[in-house]
């Protein structure tokens, strides 16, 4: 947990972007959902990337342009169900 801060952290110190929400499924699977302009994301996502590399704590990244509004919506319901 306490990587996804720092990395959370030098994302919003790297580049123009809005943290939407942080889903902590266990301490050890973080997903950090940004918004903000495509150069921006590409920056905040790479150097994210970077930290939780040299961590040793990276499994994935994806980005998403432009969601559709149903994409939001569904991401949003995934988010609202508790872990199990």
């Amino acid at each position: 947990l306490a990587i996804s801060i720092r990395i959370a952290d030098a994302m919003l110190k790297a580049a123009d972007i809005r943290i939407l929400r942080q889903e902590t499924i266990d301490l050890a699977l973080v997903t950090i959902a940004i918004e903000g302009d495509t150069a921006a994301i590409q920056e905040a996502i790479a150097i994210g990337t970077q930290l939780a590399k040299a961590a040793n704590q990276w499994i994935a990244s994806s980005t998403i342009l432009r969601p559709d509004i149903a994409v939001n919506g569904l991401v949003t319901e995934i988010a609202k169900k508790p872990s199990t």
